[in-house]
């Protein structure tokens, strides 16, 4: 089965206008690239710069948000919702990362709302996942629980997966790569209660992705692409992962 390739960086706090010398890096690099791919490429800057972003005409880059109100509008101050994101040229959202998790107490229900959210503004939503360093023997059943925060009723094309390990973002430590294999593939068979979704959906891994183990990463059969962190702030360092598709 051919699932859609994705490698996406996550920018967290981090960026300012001079930061669109990264972007346009990455995106000359790509358009210098002769060779066909069907890769999608997404960049999650903060959200002072989706706008500037988005606007490039010329870009193979899509944009994404780091993260999203699950009401549409409100007395809400400092929030943004998704139909401001889609209105500012975002096409995709991450949606439960683990800091969101950790520093701000999202759980099940929340980003179920916020996802249902993301999809009436028709982004696509990047629903990250992942154990703590003391859950890794129950891994599965962790991730079976934040599984639940999806909505019943699925449709692969607008939504995608993200593993990642908590113990593993920004330590420089990974699984090793049969492992990374075997978790995603338990991942597709938690999804099974829809076999068209567990079948077709993009499974991705975050996690300490670089240029140096991106290409043991990307190469296993059940990982569908990366989520990218640090080293997507760098334009050599996430043309070069890039590179492993191209």
């Amino acid at each position: 089965m051919k699932r859609t390739k994705f490698v996406i960086g996550n920018w967290k706090m981090n960026g300012l206008k001079s930061s669109m010398n990264i972007y346009e890096g990455v995106n000359k690099h790509m358009l210098s690239n002769k060779k066909s791919s069907d890769l999608n490429v997404v960049i999650c800057p903060p959200f002072t710069l989706i706008n500037l972003f988005s606007s490039k005409k010329t870009s193979k880059i899509m944009i994404g948000a780091q993260d999203t109100h699950e009401k549409e509008s409100g007395a809400y101050t400092g929030s943004i919702s998704s139909q401001m994101l889609s209105d500012l040229g975002a096409g995709y959202v991450i949606i439960g990362h683990s800091e969101r998790r950790q520093y701000f107490g999202e759980n099940v229900k929340l980003l179920a709302d916020k996802i249902i959210a993301a999809q009436k503004a028709d982004l696509k939503v990047i629903f990250c996942i992942g154990e703590l360093k003391n859950e890794i023997k129950n891994r599965k059943s962790v991730l079976r629980k934040q599984l639940k925060s999806l909505p019943k009723k699925l449709n692969y094309k607008n939504i995608i997966i993200a593993y990642e390990p908590v113990w593993a973002i920004g330590t420089g430590l990974i699984p090793s790569f049969d492992e990374i294999n075997s978790i995603h593939l338990s991942i597709r068979d938690i999804l099974k209660y829809d076999l068209k979704f567990s079948k077709n959906v993009s499974i991705l891994y975050g996690g300490s992705v670089n240029p140096k183990n991106a290409s043991n990463i990307l190469s296993l059969e059940n990982v569908d692409g990366a989520l990218v962190g640090g080293a997507s702030l760098n334009s050599k360092d996430f043309s070069n992962i890039i590179d492993y598709y191209t």
